[in-house]
Order: structure tokens, then sequence, then C-alpha cells
């Protein structure tokens, strides 16, 4: 119920049944109070339990529930690393229980009642109600969080008196034991631990040895310690498939709402989110699901929500799904963000997260794989460099250096443009290109390089640096008397396997 409740705020003053169960065998799995209060039982049939009015019903989603106990454990691990997974039920097929070691968290936090309140809070803030106990062993405080509501402190020595207060179901004893018991006139955890050792075991053997011994409070076992998940999900279930953007991005801001809650306990980013959505099958006859994955990469480690839910609306616009969605699943990759200490009198950078909604946007216009920083490859091959993504460089401060020297840099022509060039005893003496015939003032060369001989991709080419008068004059003669006198340095090629010249760029 809780899983179903904190993902839909609204349901939490209603009264929500929970449905499980394929047709016509559907019943009741679980209730909260305000439909109990009602009438509605759990067990009941959906057709006995649609007679109630004004219940809402909602079907029992395992991957909820799966992210609703990652949340708990989230909690718990914010006071401990030490957490370990509670009691399961005899008859539950989930747990909804988690334990964990306060040993030396008192110097941090406070009193182990303080404690067991900030847990309570933390549970609420990532939409659970929870109940806490604080006992000497781990079964003792898995059956006291489980018996009593709110924050039970159990005082060391007091565990016998505490547990003789719940029933044998508050133990989670298997239903066997709980009828053999009340066979015998023994109804509470008080009466249970009153039994003699000796006869417990020869009755009911180890095991109600062990069920006895953990109704005096006495039934200790090392607690093992989980490792720390490497990522988060959230998963949510809808109850009608959405075919509009604006309804899914209304999910879509209520699951980062709880990855971001939960983030936030130990301090984390989103370095890379994966959004799953899982589309409704046109085909009846097909059972596999059929998916839309779509993985969002942040340069930056991000903590803003409404950074990401922007970014996931322009790539969903671009990428839009081919069906309505059913569910939608959410899979982050935490990383702690980058702490940066700037000059005093260096100018600010740009903001990432505006940096990289401004480049999804652009990418949203040019084209998927246009926007992004060329970086030159470990090769001689002509316009060798591949594409990849912007990352804002750390700022540093620019200090005062030696001596400066000039440089020279090409601008490249893409296309290259294809010319002719004449050549008298090896020497290039005219070229003409886009109609327009020139004569060489002065040249350098030429360069011969070939390479890839072994691919596919082989090229080979002859190169020259010629000086001329410009191709594409900037200052037009109608402005400066000058115009048509002003020179220019370019690169010209000829490809040795097609046998054609080509100007390739011009040196600024």
């Amino acid at each position: 119920m809780q899983a179903v409740v904190r993902l839909e705020p609204d349901l939490r003053e209603k009264g929500v049944a929970i449905l499980a169960g394929a047709a016509p065998l559907t019943k009741v799995f679980a209730t909260n109070r305000q439909a109990r209060e009602l009438g509605v039982e759990t067990g009941m049939t959906k057709v006995q339990a649609e007679a109630f009015q004004g219940v809402l019903w909602r079907w029992r989603s395992l991957s909820q529930e799966a992210s609703a106990y990652a949340a708990l454990l989230d909690c718990a691990w914010a006071i401990s690393p030490r957490v370990e997974d509670g009691p399961k039920g005899a008859e539950e097929d989930f747990c909804d229980t988690v334990v964990l070691d306060l040993a030396g968290c008192e110097k941090l936090f406070g009193s182990p009642e303080k404690i067991a309140h900030d847990l309570k809070r933390i549970a609420s803030e990532v939409g659970l109600e929870a109940n806490v106990a604080v006992a000497g062993n781990p079964l003792a405080a898995g059956c006291a969080a489980q018996g009593f509501l709110g924050v039970t402190v159990v005082p060391a020595g007091d565990e016998r008196l505490q547990m003789g207060r719940l029933s044998l179901e508050g133990l989670g004893i298997p239903f066997e034991f709980v009828e053999t018991l009340r066979r015998w006139g023994v109804g509470t955890c008080k009466e249970f631990a009153a039994l003699p050792e000796i006869a417990i075991v020869e009755r009911l053997g180890q095991e109600g040895l062990r069920w006895w011994r953990l109704a005096q409070g006495a039934n200790a076992h090392p607690l093992i310690a989980k490792d720390f998940p490497s990522n988060f999900e959230e998963h949510m279930d809808l109850e009608s498939p959405v075919d509009l953007l604006e309804p899914l991005l209304f999910v879509l801001n209520r699951l980062l709402e709880q990855l971001f809650a939960r983030l936030r306990m130990h301090i984390l980013s989103i370095g890379e989110i994966k959004v799953t959505l899982t589309l409704e099958r046109k085909d009846s006859r097909r059972k596999d699901p059929v998916y839309h994955v779509r993985t969002l990469r942040l340069p930056v480690p991000a903590r803003d929500g409404k950074l990401l839910l922007k970014l996931l609306r322009l790539d969903l616009e671009a990428h839009p799904p081919s069906a309505p969605v059913a569910a939608v699943s959410m899979l982050t990759t935490p990383a702690r963000a980058p702490s940066q200490q700037l000059g005093l009198f260096l100018p600010l950078s740009p903001d990432p997260e505006r940096l990289e909604i401004t480049l999804a946007r652009i990418q949203n216009t040019v084209g998927e794989g246009r926007v992004g920083a060329p970086v030159l490859l470990d090769t001689h091959g002509p316009d060798s460099f591949q594409r990849n993504r912007f990352v804002l460089p750390e700022m540093r401060e620019i200090r005062a250096g030696g001596e400066k020297h000039a440089t020279a840099v090409m601008r490249i022509y893409r296309p290259p443009l294809s010319a002719t060039l004449e050549l008298r005893e090896g020497r290039p003496t005219f070229l003409s290109c886009e109609g327009i015939r020139r004569q060489i003032l002065a040249f350098a060369g030429p360069w011969k390089r070939k390479g890839d001989w072994w691919s596919e991709t082989a090229w080979a080419r002859e190169e020259w640096d010629i000086e001329i008068r410009t191709l594409r004059p900037k200052v037009r003669a109608e402005l400066s008397g000058n115009g048509e006198n002003e020179t220019a340095l370019y690169r010209v090629y000829k490809d040795l396997r097609a046998k054609r010249w080509f100007v390739e760029g011009i040196y600024d």
C-alpha cells in the first residue's frame, strides 16, 4: 500500500485497495485504514469489493514495492553503514523491515531515542510511514517495530517484558505453531515465554525453541551488512496507458522527486539517468514487453530535478515513443558533485546546467550527433578528428606568460573547393578556382603524404602552400580601391588517387 501511495500522494487521505491476481481470481491484497473503515477487507473478490462506494483501486506492482523497499534501505544507510534485511513473514513474498546497527552512532547523531525519531522523519521525507524500534538484538528490534506503532525504545534487560506485550502473530510465528499454542491456552508472548524450555524442545523441536527464545527477547544473531547500492531505481505502473507528452512528464517529475529525495540522504548527484518506457502492446498475442529506452549522460553531476525534466522533455520530443506508455522506470548512476575553487578576479564560467539545456535545444534543431567538441585523432590523415560530447573546461587563472609567438591558423573549406593547378617545370604557376584564374606569387612544397593503405579508406595527396590574390576579397572594390591587390595564403593539394586538385583552406 505504501509503495503505491508514496508515488501518488493524493491517495493518502482516500480509501485505497490493492488488487492482485489474474481474473477471475482477482482479490483484495491490501487496504489502508480509510478503506477498512468503509468495510473493505483483504481476501475479498473484486466483485465483492466493488460494491463499496468511495474506494479507489490500484493493482499490485512488485517493481514499485522493490523501489519502496530500496528507499527504506536508503533511510537506514543515512544513519549507519551496517544495514541488513529484516525478517520476512512465512506467508509473505516481500520484505518490509530493515535492521541497522546503531553501535557507535550515538556520538554523531545523539541518543538511541533521538536516532529513532530521526529515522521516522527521514522515512516520511521519501513518502513512507515507518515504525521504529530500538532493542539489544536485531530480532527483538524487528518484532517490536512490527508489533508497536510509532517509536519504541526497549531498554537493555527489559526485552522479555516488552516482548511479552506482543501477540503470537507479532513474532512472525508460522500459522501451524500459533494453532498449536492456542490449543495449549497460550495467546501472548508473555505466556509463551513462561513455558519450560525442555517441554518446548520435546514438543516443538529446535524451531519451537528458536521462537521461545525470541519471545523472551534473547534470540540474537550476528548482523550481516548489505553492500551499498551502485545505482538507484524508481518504477511506476500507470493505471491507463499515456500517449501524450505532458501527462508523461508529470509521472517523470514524480519519479525524479523520489530519486532526488533518496540521493540527498547520501549527498549524491545524478551522473547518468536511464529512462525505460514500457509500451502498450498492439498485438495481444505477443507476450514480450516492448520498451523505449533513453539514456542521458550528464557532463556535470546534476542535483536539480527541473534541469533533468527539461532535458528529458527535449529528448522525448526528439525521440517520442511509438506507442502509449504503460509503465515508467528510472535507473540512475550516482556521482559526487565536483567542488571547484575559483579565483577572486576570474569571470564566472557558464552555468553547466543551463549550457546542457542549450546544447540539447541546438541538437534538436540541427540533428542528433551534430553538436559537440572536435578532438584531433592520433593520425596524419587529412581532416582527422572526431566529435566528442562538449564538456565545460575548468576555469583556471590566466598567468602572465613569456614572450608571445605568432601562430597561423587554417580555415578549412568544407567541402574543399575544386580547382585546377598549372605547373611549369614542376612548379605551380596559375590556379583556377570558382571561375577565377590567379597567378601564383609565391609557393612552398610539395609535401607528399599517404596513409590507411591497408583499408578501404586509403588516401594519398600532394600538398602546396601558395600565395595569390585572394579568391574571396574581404574588402570590396567599391568600398576600397586596393581590394583587388589583397593577397592570401592557401593550402592546395592533389588527390593522387582521384587525380584532381582542391583548395583545402586559407591561412588566417
